[in-house]
Protein backbone atom coordinates (compact mmCIF):
# COMPACT_ATOMS: atom_id res chain seq x y z
CA UNK A 1 0.00 0.00 0.00
CA UNK A 2 1.46 3.52 -0.78
CA UNK A 3 2.12 5.85 1.90
CA UNK A 4 0.11 9.21 0.82
CA UNK A 5 2.07 12.61 0.88
CA UNK A 6 1.69 14.69 3.72
CA UNK A 7 1.45 18.26 2.45
CA UNK A 8 3.59 21.13 4.01
CA UNK A 9 2.34 24.21 5.31
CA UNK A 10 3.60 26.90 4.28
CA UNK A 11 3.16 31.15 4.08
CA UNK A 12 4.08 33.77 1.91
CA UNK A 13 7.54 35.09 3.19
CA UNK A 14 8.71 31.50 2.80
CA UNK A 15 8.46 31.72 -0.93
CA UNK A 16 11.51 33.74 -0.98
CA UNK A 17 13.37 31.18 0.32
CA UNK A 18 12.63 28.41 -1.14
CA UNK A 19 10.69 26.57 -4.86
CA UNK A 20 7.80 24.72 -3.92
CA UNK A 21 6.37 22.34 -6.56
CA UNK A 22 2.80 22.80 -8.19
CA UNK A 23 0.91 20.56 -5.53
CA UNK A 24 2.29 22.43 -2.32
CA UNK A 25 1.43 25.29 -3.72
CA UNK A 26 -2.20 24.68 -4.85
CA UNK A 27 -2.39 22.84 -1.53
CA UNK A 28 -1.38 26.17 0.33
CA UNK A 29 -2.97 28.89 -1.87
CA UNK A 30 -5.32 30.00 0.36
CA UNK A 31 -2.71 31.04 2.41
CA UNK A 32 -0.41 32.58 0.00
CA UNK A 33 -0.69 36.37 -2.02
CA UNK A 34 -1.16 35.57 -5.98
CA UNK A 35 1.44 38.15 -7.11
CA UNK A 36 4.04 36.89 -4.44
CA UNK A 37 3.67 33.79 -5.88
CA UNK A 38 4.03 35.22 -9.58
CA UNK A 39 7.70 36.88 -8.80
CA UNK A 40 9.00 33.79 -6.52
CA UNK A 41 7.96 30.28 -7.76
CA UNK A 42 7.84 28.58 -11.24
CA UNK A 43 4.85 28.14 -12.39
CA UNK A 44 2.70 26.53 -14.82
CA UNK A 45 0.58 27.84 -17.84
CA UNK A 46 -2.33 25.78 -16.06
CA UNK A 47 -1.65 27.11 -12.59
CA UNK A 48 -1.10 30.46 -13.71
CA UNK A 49 -4.76 30.62 -15.90
CA UNK A 50 -6.39 28.77 -12.74
CA UNK A 51 -5.42 30.64 -9.97
CA UNK A 52 -3.58 34.18 -10.58
CA UNK A 53 -6.36 34.93 -13.44
CA UNK A 54 -9.22 34.49 -11.10
CA UNK A 55 -8.10 36.79 -8.07
CA UNK A 56 -11.27 37.49 -6.60
CA UNK A 57 -11.80 33.89 -5.66
CA UNK A 58 -7.99 33.72 -4.99
CA UNK A 59 -6.26 36.89 -4.28
CA UNK A 60 -5.49 37.76 -0.75
CA UNK A 61 -5.09 41.69 -1.02
CA UNK A 62 -5.71 44.76 -3.16
CA UNK A 63 -2.53 43.96 -5.62
CA UNK A 64 -3.43 40.38 -6.11
CA UNK A 65 -6.41 42.04 -8.60
CA UNK A 66 -4.13 44.01 -10.84
CA UNK A 67 -2.68 40.74 -12.20
CA UNK A 68 -2.79 40.27 -16.54
CA UNK A 69 -1.51 38.08 -18.62
CA UNK A 70 1.64 40.12 -19.64
CA UNK A 71 2.80 39.94 -16.05
CA UNK A 72 2.52 36.39 -16.01
CA UNK A 73 4.73 36.92 -19.37
CA UNK A 74 7.11 38.88 -17.87
CA UNK A 75 7.67 37.17 -14.90
CA UNK A 76 7.13 33.49 -16.02
CA UNK A 77 9.30 33.49 -19.22
CA UNK A 78 9.33 29.96 -19.66
CA UNK A 79 5.52 30.17 -20.29
CA UNK A 80 4.52 30.72 -24.07
CA UNK A 81 1.66 33.93 -24.89
CA UNK A 82 0.17 30.63 -27.00
CA UNK A 83 -0.06 28.13 -23.80
CA UNK A 84 -1.13 30.29 -21.20
CA UNK A 85 -3.95 30.97 -23.99
CA UNK A 86 -5.09 27.28 -24.23
CA UNK A 87 -5.73 27.39 -20.35
CA UNK A 88 -7.67 30.57 -20.13
CA UNK A 89 -10.11 29.60 -23.10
Amino acid sequence: MEKEKEMEIIQNHQLRKKKYDIETLEYNIDNLGLRNLLKTQILTPEFCAKYLMNPEEYGMCREDHYIDWYDILVYQPHIKKEDLQKYMD
